[in-house]
């Protein structure tokens, strides 16, 4: 086995193991997205389920459907909003410290001395090089999260007005909740 040989299979082998990692790294996103929907999906479904004499006596004043599903799906929108700038702020704030701290890493080799060794790697000399550790923040990335926690806030606004607009005013006055 050659150098170039060695190289290139452990070249390879990082590549795929890079490209394993981001494909797991995005699935799970994926799912921990669709769990933070559901969530505030069904925490959105509770808050209706417990003011349903309240949205009740709306209906039974006059709202129509349309005004009751805009008014539950503005407070979650709201709250969507609320959330993603706190949690935006919160992201920052905390690469700033990160970066504040700034721990660093040092990596080092020995040196080897004569021929080429078992992997072929020859005359190695010694040396160190500190890397600094950051956490950069990416203005596209933070608005991407505001623009999921928006578009949370209305997914389960949207389910609990639904919800909340099928209420029969005379039901809704009858709860004891």
């Amino acid at each position: 086995v050659t150098a170039a040989d060695l190289a290139d299979r452990v070249g390879g082998s990082l590549a795929d193991a890079d490209d394993l990692s981001s494909k797991l790294g995005t699935a799970l996103a994926i799912v921990a997205l669709l769990a933070a929907f559901l969530i505030a999906t069904l925490l959105t479904l509770s808050s209706v389920q417990k003011r349903t004499r309240e949205l009740g006596t709306l209906k039974a004043l006059g709202w129509r459907q349309r005004l009751v599903v805009r008014q539950v799906t503005g407070e979650s929108l709201a709250q969507g909003a609320l959330g993603g700038l706190l949690g935006a702020a919160i992201g920052i704030a905390g690469a700033a410290v990160i970066d504040a701290v700034g721990p660093t890493l040092q990596a080092s080799v020995g040196q080897q001395a004569g021929g080429s060794g078992p992997f072929g790697q020859g005359n190695v000399a010694s040396g160190s090089t500190d890397v600094a550790l950051a956490a950069p923040v990416d203005p596209a990335l933070l608005g991407l999260a505001v623009a999921l926690a928006l578009v949370g806030g209305l997914l389960a606004g949207a389910a609990g007005g639904w919800r909340a607009a099928r209420l029969r005013p005379a039901k809704a006055l009858r709860s004891t909740e």
